[in-house]
């Protein structure tokens, strides 16, 4: 019976020994190879949200808005707006929707609607803009812009207004209305009609 030789058992030993790191290396890379597809097969984390931008402190937005304007015991203008917002770094507050009484000498009413503006809280000054109308008694006016300066007690529309009595409409620029002398100027004139009754002419 031969025995094998001891270099022929390490040899044995060493194919072995070979096999076993072949087998390791194999595992290894399987390992591998399943880690890199577990990695592959993750979805990525969503990315953070985007962070909520504080709300502006300077504006604030009011559903309805109500002013009036008093001094020296007597008022002098109140307003309605259905919209208003409050610009706190610009002294302003925008409104829209605009029903405006202006009183003059005696607390006599000049009736306004326009369709925005704006408030200067600081100075009390008015901007009126869009289809403005100013009413009283049977006279009406109309024009794109009408301007309230506190400081002067005044009305102005520098551009162009029609003025509509019973019988008479009067266009013009420069339209000046002195509340508290019941003052009213038109610095250009520009046509002037009047409705005459049948059988005058």
């Amino acid at each position: 019976m031969n025995t094998p030789s001891t270099n022929q058992r390490a040899g044995k030993r060493g194919i072995f020994k070979g096999r076993g790191l072949i087998i390791i290396g194999l595992a290894g890379l399987i390992g591998l190879a399943a880690a890199g597809l577990w990695w592959y097969s993750t979805p990525a984390p969503p990315p953070p949200p985007q962070p909520v931008a504080a709300p502006d402190q300077k504006a604030q937005m009011m559903e309805s808005l109500s002013l009036t304007e008093i001094e020296e015991g007597d008022k002098r203008w109140l307003l309605n707006a259905a919209q208003a917002e409050y610009l706190r770094d610009r002294n302003e507050i925008r409104i829209q929707d605009i029903q405006l009484e202006f009183y003059g000498k005696d607390q006599e009413i000049i009736h306004v609607q326009a369709r925005e503006g704006l408030v200067n809280t600081k100075k009390r000054d008015l901007a009126l803009k869009g289809e403005v109308t100013l009413r009283q008694g049977d006279f009406t006016i109309r024009a794109p812009e009408v301007r309230y300066v506190a400081k002067e007690r005044a009305l102005v529309a520098p551009e162009e207004i029609v003025l509509i009595g019973p019988r008479t409409e009067i266009s013009g620029k420069g339209l000046y209305i002195d509340l508290a002398q019941k003052r009213l100027v038109l610095k250009e004139h520009t046509m002037t009609k009047l409705m005459l009754k049948k059988g005058l002419l």
